[in-house]
């Protein structure tokens, strides 16, 4: 059973990947492509987590959803286009 936990946590990072690609090239943006990619990323670490029921295991599940979110926060900030200089002024 432990040899089809691993192949189907690489299977989701694979399909990942696809998915990430795919929504860059369907006009999702760098944001949106890593947000589906870290999503693939995170279900990959939850199967894992299934296997070694270890305090490191969950460390590294913990560490992949905090960055997800850190991530995907940072791209959806959005910053304010400065004000032009008035006309004359050097």
């Amino acid at each position: 059973m432990d040899e089809v936990i691993r192949a189907a946590a690489v299977l989701v990072v694979v399909m990942g990947l696809v998915a990430a690609l795919a929504a860059l090239l369907r006009g999702g943006g760098p944001g949106g492509a890593m947000a589906v990619l870290l999503d693939f990323l995170v279900a990959a670490g939850l199967l894992r987590l299934s296997l070694a029921q270890t305090w490191t295991a969950i460390a590294v599940a913990t560490l992949t959803i905090v960055i997800r979110k850190v991530v995907v926060a940072g791209f959806s900030l959005r910053t304010r286009p400065a004000a032009p200089l008035p006309v004359g002024s050097d």
